[in-house]
């Protein structure tokens, strides 16, 4: 199990993060990046698991900026609240904090990000615009059509679920067509197939991607 501990961005804004940290020497660092709904026990279990894998692990909250302590759940008022939460946010903020997460990462060495739904897309921009990355995953990223344009510097693997009704499955083949050092990988599942807190969680689908995105970093990092 991890803990919070308190991070500050460039521009002096104080925010939470979860701290994840494996036994033993760390392979390396890794940036786990939030949905829409806050640093909550879903992500904290994902951070703890990559932990469990050998890697250091930081998951900023990103929301700080907007609410301090967001934690959601996957249902109801929680769901509009991540969303209008979500419409609050803006990239270079956002990208601030990530930075110093990243750079708190990297006192493990090697620093590789991955990132769910919002975090998909947050993941994918970090690794084109901020330096010390050296691997980028995303999951079903909602913001990745906004971002086609943009080019990872590290690289970068993707995850779409083929019955996903908010992101194109033909987008994976536009942003390999784009950006052709990229991986993609497209499994029978919905959105937010990775989530064991969600009915749309598909454990076959997770088990795969965990697999790939694992031998992803061991490459990378």
């Amino acid at each position: 199990m991890g803990s919070m501990t308190d991070l500050t961005a460039a521009d002096g804004h104080r925010f939470q993060a979860y701290i994840a940290e494996p036994k033993g020497t760390p392979k390396g660092g890794i940036v786990v990046i939030q949905e829409i709904f806050g640093v909550n026990g879903h992500i904290r279990a994902v951070a703890d698991g990559f932990a469990a894998d050998g890697y250091y692990c930081v998951a900023p909250a990103l929301f700080d900026r907007i609410e301090r302590g967001v934690d959601l759940g996957y249902a109801g008022d929680d769901v509009a609240k991540g969303r209008a939460l979500r419409g609050q946010m803006q990239w270079a903020p956002c990208m601030a904090d990530v930075a110093i997460a990243v750079a708190a990462a990297g006192s493990a060495g090697r620093v590789g990000t991955v990132g769910y739904c919002y975090g998909g897309g947050v993941t994918w921009l970090a690794a084109a615009e901020l330096p010390g990355l050296d691997a980028s995953v995303g999951y079903y990223g909602g913001p990745w059509a906004e971002l086609a344009d943009r080019a990872p510097r590290c690289p970068a693997m993707l995850h779409f679920g083929a019955r996903d009704s908010m992101i194109p499955v033909g987008l994976a083949d536009e942003l390999r067509a784009k950006h052709p050092g990229i991986v993609t990988h497209v499994y029978a599942a919905d959105h937010g197939f990775n989530c064991d807190q969600r009915a749309t969680y598909d454990a076959t689908a997770a088990t795969t991607a965990r697999r790939r995105t694992l031998a992803f970093f061991e490459a990378c990092l």
